[in-house]
């Protein structure tokens, strides 16, 4: 039967271009590159962050509190860079609430300075908390506990943030949830 064979090759063609572009995708997420630093507010890039996250944050019913400090120091970094930090953590702490119907899905983000050297910006979540049998592996590249998941949102941010000689953690709340933290070194004086 040509004409059989012929649509069964058309879809294993379609399929090939189709895992090719996802291939392509994490290849692109995966190749290392240095970061471009140019002294920026850190508060600016994630204020930039959140209008962009807004309307996924009202689908999902989550609530945004924000705690940025005023005036922080400027940080040497690559601004898309740290918002792809700022986006993974957001994205990750709405879904780690979406089953949550008990209490409000209130994500909170802060910043503040961090020793006198270091900012530090912390994003809290009131979801399901960290599971103790992964949290020994959390940043490690193909661990997931999201069904459909990569594995590898957080093993590049944990990748960004030490390329900006930050470092990334993340703590289960006393209560309910986790909070994800990373802290950046201040912009010197001088520094262009």
């Amino acid at each position: 039967e040509l004409g059989e064979a012929r649509i069964a090759i058309e879809h294993i063609i379609r399929d090939a271009h189709r895992a090719s572009e996802v291939i392509q995708r994490i290849r692109n997420l995966a190749v290392y590159s240095d970061p471009e630093r140019t002294p920026l507010d850190i508060n600016e890039a994630i204020d930039e962050t959140l209008h962009l996250l807004q309307s996924e944050l009202q689908r999902q019913r989550v609530s945004l509190r924000l705690e940025l400090a005023p005036k922080l120091p400027r940080i040497l970094g690559d601004r898309v860079q740290l918002q792809q930090v700022v986006i993974n953590l957001v994205m990750n702490g709405a879904e780690a609430m979406a089953k949550v119907d008990d209490r409000p899905r209130e994500l909170r983000i802060g910043s503040h300075l961090h020793d006198h050297d270091q900012l530090l910006v912390d994003v809290q979540d009131v979801g399901v908390g960290i599971d103790a049998a992964h949290a020994d592996r959390l940043f490690a590249a193909f661990v997931t506990s999201k069904q459909g998941g990569m594995g590898m949102g957080l093993p590049i941010c944990k990748s960004i943030i030490e390329a900006h000689d930050g470092r990334l953690w993340a703590t289960n709340n006393d209560d309910h949830g986790a909070t994800f933290q990373f802290t950046l070194p201040v912009c010197r004086k001088g520094a262009h």
